[in-house]
């Protein structure tokens, strides 16, 4: 058990894949889930199943994180509706595939707004709320941030951005070195996760199972659970003395070495 019952959990882009399998592991666990995205049918309905399934309280709304005003509004809602927060788990992201001679300006401030802008402040309005109690910061990076994959400069950038801001902001905040009230703020880098996005990518012949697998020593693709176990152990206490850590849940592709294919045309 992680000692999370009653934990306030926030999770943005929680409404859908990874983000709803952390939702569903934090839930099982006892705690209280808020819910964050941009589809804001798909979160509701998310969070009602999650109610159900495992009893525990939950709360969902819609949310932009590429507008600070919407995330400052976003975490006043958590405080009005539980007045503190214990875990954050910044999920929401997205990714466009471009060569990096074509990308362009409009599509680089999309992708940075989302990935490094909206993490950022989220971890700053979540330091504020958690406040002199302390809590647990966990931001989803990608292990593309050291694996480089041709075809997705911005977002390997947007990445090895997120690794950076973990460790800066968790030594800014490490105030009590006991720590008992630190805010830990650490990162998950997943590796090839089974989705959907990837079945669909085998069936169109966009992406090569073969391929993926030449780079992953586990020889198969992570599933979503695997993911969120590692992210529910960093936001739980049975990882009190982690943090500025950038944690590859990959199966061996970063220890492997081997530089990422473009497998996604």
């Amino acid at each position: 058990m992680k000692n999370l019952k009653d934990k306030v959990v926030f999770i943005t882009g929680g409404a859908r894949g990874l983000g709803y399998a952390m939702a569903e592991k934090f839930a099982a666990e006892g705690a209280k889930i808020v819910i964050g995205d941009i589809q804001e049918a798909l979160a509701m309905e998310s969070a009602e199943k999650i109610q159900k399934e495992f009893g525990v309280e939950t709360y969902a709304f819609q949310m932009d994180v590429t507008s600070v005003e919407n995330i400052k509004a976003a975490f006043a809602k958590v405080k009005e509706r539980f007045g503190k927060l214990d875990v954050q788990v910044n999920c929401a992201g997205i990714q466009i595939r471009c060569p990096s001679k074509e990308f362009t300006e409009e599509n680089w401030d999309k992708l940075m707004n989302v990935n490094l802008k909206g993490v950022f402040f989220c971890c700053q309005q979540a330091a504020l709320l958690m406040g002199d109690n302390g809590g647990a910061i966990v931001n989803i990076s990608s292990g593309t941030s050291t694996q480089t994959t041709p075809g997705r400069a911005p977002y390997v950038i947007s990445k090895g951005g997120v690794n950076a801001m973990t460790a800066v902001l968790a030594s800014e905040w490490a105030e009590d070195r006991n720590g008992k009230k630190a805010i830990r703020v650490n990162a998950v880098a997943p590796g090839w996760i089974l989705t959907n996005m990837v079945q669909d990518g085998y069936r169109l012949g966009v992406v090569s199972e073969n391929q993926i697998l030449a780079a992953v020593p586990f020889k198969r693709l992570a599933n979503p659970s695997e993911i969120a176990d590692a992210v529910v152990f960093l936001g739980s206490d049975e990882s009190s003395y982690i943090t500025g850590q950038t944690l590859f849940v990959d199966g061996g592709w970063s220890a492997l070495g081997m530089p990422a294919m473009d497998l996604i045309k």
